[in-house]
């Protein structure tokens, strides 16, 4: 009895601070908690479906650089590949080819063309365009 008066008077003054019934306060918090959990389960759930996508991603950009690297290796398995690399270095040539070897250009060679010159026009823009523009209409 002693008991069941404590937890009475404990329901008590908690009735009297909410404005609840002791029942309600109970459901209330189970709701409250019901929310929780699923918003939490909610949250783990959009994570894991971001970290699935961030991975679908490097699958993604892995397969095709594996395809790329298929490729190259099947390139790289041409004749046509390496005779490039032979005539580039090995100096190889074909029979009756002719290779011509020319000079690199030095900087101190390299001169401005003198027919072109520098061009300086002394009238603006919006002029030139004006001028053709109208004359053109006549």
């Amino acid at each position: 009895m002693k008991k069941e008066s404590w937890f009475k008077k404990l329901i008590e003054k908690i009735e009297r601070f909410i404005p609840m019934t002791f029942t309600s306060l109970l459901i209330f918090l189970f709701i409250i908690y019901s929310f929780f959990i699923v918003g939490r389960s909610i949250l783990i759930n959009y994570n894991s479906n971001k970290e699935l996508d961030v991975e679908a991603a490097n699958i993604a950009a892995i397969e095709n650089h594996i395809t790329q690297m298929q490729n190259q290796n099947n390139y790289y398995q041409t004749s046509s590949f390496k005779e490039k690399e032979a005539r580039e270095k090995l100096g190889y040539k074909a029979p009756g080819e002719s290779i011509m070897v020319l000079p690199l250009d030095k900087e101190e060679e390299k001169v401005a063309d003198p027919v072109l010159g520098e061009v300086s026009i002394k009238i603006p823009n919006y002029k030139l365009w004006w001028d053709y523009i109208v004359e053109g209409r006549r």
